[in-house]
């Protein structure tokens, strides 16, 4: 008998689209019962390559997501044993990392705390502090990020430097205007990296989106039983879009990220979500096209709304297009808008080293320090 990631003659091919659709469906299952009878029926016709469907969904980050919802859902009788055997020992293992990762937030609240410095957790450790999903296993973290006042971001990465955090790269003080969080701290004891944020975007893209208003409207958290705090719902929502489509550069790329997608879409079961993006003025289109592609990849869940206007029709017809030719079309287009970004920041900042003195003294850190080389070519390898 062949193994699951041996598709069977009689499966279809599932093409990227249909594998994304799919699986966009399964993580929607808990709030839309209705759509169990459709995944049953597609497994046992056997339309589901089950290899597509894990290496899509390991690598946006949400299979375990997937593989509970299926659970919840009684779904679980219908995957192949050793499949369904191999979600849940991920998904364990990931329970396992969250679980950690708690700890080790409430390990750095109580450190900065002792200073008076009181954290706002973001993102993925925001979420899981908030109690956003039914099960914490449901979200693979990467990094511990949280938001201190401006002036407290070097001394609580001093703080933590004290405990045994390392950072990835060299902190440069004539930079602190242009940083947006402090370089990258890790202590090898604990399962996460650590990011300081004074802000939340980068200099460029501050009018938007500041940090001293996410401070502002904070909601402290009470399972830690110390005084560490999250984003209100409005800016947990606000956040997620900014980073996908902004500083991770969905909004241009085109991309698909399913893990921000997914938190965004349960956010916005507790918010409206084009009330908070009608306040973004000029910045509405790249709220509302996010709300359009989680529409489309999610199929029109509950919770999800956007304007039907001619710039989302535009983009939409453009993400269709990306999608039914990942290969070809959107990988060509990311290479050159990756490329052209690049090569305009190789020229960019050597002309303004000679105007800028921080600027220079970035430039020439990065050039004679050894470990930058081998992280930019790292970025090159992780981009292709």
């Amino acid at each position: 008998m062949k193994q699951w990631w041996k598709p069977l003659k009689t499966f279809l091919r599932m093409k990227y689209k249909e594998c994304l659709l799919f699986v966009g469906k399964c993580l929607t299952l808990d709030v839309h019962p209705e759509r169990i009878q459709e995944i049953r029926e597609a497994i046992n016709k056997n339309a589901v390559n089950w290899e597509n469907v894990v290496r899509l969904s390991s690598g946006q980050y949400v299979l375990p997501a997937m593989y509970l919802q299926l659970k919840r859902n009684g779904l679980l009788t219908e995957l192949p044993a050793d499949l369904a055997e191999h979600l849940e020992e991920i998904t364990n293992l990931n329970r396992e990392r969250n679980l950690s990762i708690l700890e080790q937030a409430k390990e750095i609240t109580e450190i900065l705390n002792a200073q008076n410095i009181s954290p706002v957790f973001l993102k993925g450790v925001g979420h899981l502090l908030g109690g956003l999903y039914t099960d914490i296993a449901e979200r693979m973290i990467g990094d511990i990020d949280f938001l201190v006042q401006e002036e407290k971001m070097v001394e609580a990465a001093e703080l933590l430097i004290d405990e045994g955090y390392q950072p990835l790269t060299e902190y440069i003080p004539e930079m602190f205007k242009r940083l947006k969080h402090y370089p990258r701290l890790q202590n090898f004891k604990y399962p996460a990296s650590v990011e300081i944020h004074k802000e939340v975007l980068n200099p460029r893209y501050q009018k938007i989106f500041r940090g001293f208003e996410l401070i502002h409207e904070k909601q402290p958290v009470a399972i830690l039983q110390n005084q560490a705090f999250i984003p209100s719902i409005k800016h947990l929502i606000i956040h997620n879009v900014i980073n996908a489509q902004i500083s991770d550069k969905s909004f241009i790329y085109g991309n698909v990220l399913l893990r921000q997608i997914y938190d965004l879409w349960l956010l916005s079961l507790k918010d409206d979500i084009i009330k908070i993006a009608k306040n973004y003025g000029k910045k509405f289109n790249i709220f509302n096209t996010y709300f359009a592609t989680i529409d489309f990849v999610f199929s029109s869940p509950k919770g999800i709304k956007y304007q039907n206007t001619t710039r989302t029709n535009i983009f939409m017809k453009r993400m269709n297009l990306f999608l039914s030719y990942p290969k070809y079309i959107h990988s060509i287009y990311k290479t050159i808008i990756f490329l052209t970004f690049r090569i305009i920041n190789y020229i960019k900042y050597p002309i303004l080293s000679i105007f800028q003195k921080d600027t220079r003294k970035l430039l020439v850190n990065l050039l004679t320090d050894r470990k930058w080389y081998a992280y930019h070519l790292r970025s090159y390898l992780k981009f292709f």
